[in-house]
């Protein structure tokens, strides 16, 4: 990527103060730093330092920008639910990263722990301002790793824990599995197995210097030297990392991230290059040019870095119909699948979704009318090329698939199939958004459907 066209695609948004939470955290967590015991907030269904003979697992959600830890608590117990789990054999955690404007909104005490708006995502040091001084201060991801350790050691048969995050709350955890060395501690010394979801991050952590050749999906090499001199600096590269992301050497990091078991969730529909809390910075942008291609494009860096053998333990899954949409990525089949080891994961192959910037790539035709309807619907579709097989799908906001409606044969060009608003099962469907799904190959298009009773 040249000057300018870094110029062009590259500029930063104005960085914008963080509002302040609505609501903090209904817990405390105490975290012991040199002597002094500070706490951090969380929601949750059992307290993190009380006994819980019956959990036999955690799952801890780590909330996105906005910092709403209420929010993903919600959303835990709705996957919680969807999975049959919702009961006390579950540990449900969602701890909260406060910034400076959160302390200051609530009036909350002196120990109670705050980062910068950007620090709490990279594992940085928490702060201490004249305003609002700290006796110490320790990394987000430190925190996290004591949260995890407590988990652990007061649960005697907690088997296995989740660690997941959204957005923001993926760029923490994609770091933090690369950095954190509690995953040894917990296995060994605990028998407990840690797990990793990712899902929807603007940004990844790279292992060298190659990026993805402009153009291309899966071709990497060093971008040139002046396009974006910083680009390999951490958060994005292994330079100048912060002190928690330094105790380790760069061969450590790539070595134990290897061996993390790690599934990367990418929204079908998160393909927007403007969302507002996107990461246009040029550092990024040599990521990718919106979630879904940054995410494609990380999970074919890591088959170049380490080889085909790494997808066993680094699952990239698509989840159809949902952008970028935290409560629509957890809740869906494989959400809840890979949170709560639940069957019925329905998603797109990888290999299947269209790279959004091949011209070359043809498209097809999908819409229904009407548009909402109540009794019926007629969906109108046609293959990329009017002449290759088109099979159209129905499918829920949690990526269940519904209904397989029709597959047209090859040659058959346009077509057209009435959907009454039924599942495959015969059941009558409720009132909601419902998604089309017109695959061909590896070109597919989604549409939005609702239904009114």
């Amino acid at each position: 990527m040249g000057i300018a066209l870094c110029l062009a695609l590259c500029l930063v948004r104005p960085a914008l103060a963080a509002s302040p939470v609505a609501q903090v955290g209904s817990f405390s967590f105490p975290v012991t730093v040199n002597g002094d015991t500070l706490q951090i907030p969380y929601d949750g269904n059992q307290i993190l330092t009380d006994s819980h003979p019956q959990v036999v697992r955690a799952v801890v959600i780590i909330p996105g920008s906005e910092r709403n830890s209420s929010y993903g608590y919600e959303t835990l117990l709705q996957c919680a639910a969807i999975a049959g789990l919702n009961d006390a054999a579950s540990l449900l955690v969602v701890p909260q990263y406060l910034v400076e404007a959160d302390v200051d909104f609530h009036s909350l005490p002196a120990d109670r722990l705050y980062w910068s708006d950007s620090g709490w995502k990279e594992g940085n040091l928490s702060l201490s301002t004249a305003s609002n001084p700290r006796p110490a201060a320790i990394s987000s991801f430190a925190v996290l790793d004591s949260i995890l350790y407590r988990a652990a050691s007061e649960n005697p048969n907690l088997q296995s824990i989740v660690v997941a995050g959204h957005s923001a709350g993926g760029q923490f955890v994609n770091r933090f599995a690369a950095g954190s060395a509690i995953q040894q501690t917990l296995e060994s010394g605990f028998g407990v197995q840690l797990d990793y979801v990712v899902a929807n991050p603007s940004s990844y952590l790279y292992l060298n210097g190659e990026r993805a050749v402009p153009g291309t999906l899966a071709s990497f090499a060093i971008p040139s030297a002046d396009s974006c001199p910083e680009y390999n600096r951490y958060k994005y590269g292994l330079q100048s990392r912060n002190s928690y992301m330094s105790r380790l050497s760069s061969a450590q990091i790539i070595s134990q991230y290897a061996q993390r078991r790690i599934t990367n969730l990418l929204g079908e529909l998160d393909t927007d290059p403007a969302h507002p809390d996107l990461d246009t910075s040029c550092p990024a942008m040599l990521q990718g040019a919106y979630r879904l291609e940054r995410g494609r494009i990380y999970g074919n860096y890591l088959v170049h870095f380490y080889g085909a053998a790494i997808a066993a333990t680094h699952a990239t899954i698509v989840v159809p119909g949902v952008g970028h949409d935290s409560r629509g990525m957890f809740t869906s089949t494989c959400g809840v699948s890979v949170l709560f080891a639940a069957a019925g994961c329905e998603h797109v192959s990888v290999e299947d979704v269209p790279d959004a910037r091949d011209d070359t790539i043809p498209r097809g035709l999908l819409w229904c009318a009407p548009n909402p309807f109540r009794t019926e619907t007629r969906i109108f579709f046609g293959p990329p090329d009017g002449r290759g097989r088109a099979k159209v799908s129905i499918y829920d906001v949690r990526g269940r698939l519904l209904r397989a409606l029709q597959e047209n044969a090859p040659g058959r060009g346009m077509g057209s199939v009435v959907w009454d608003g039924r599942a495959s099962s015969g059941e009558e469907l409720p009132s909601g958004i419902y998604f089309l799904r017109l695959q061909d190959g590896r070109a597919a298009i989604t549409k939005r459907v609702t239904r009114l009773r």
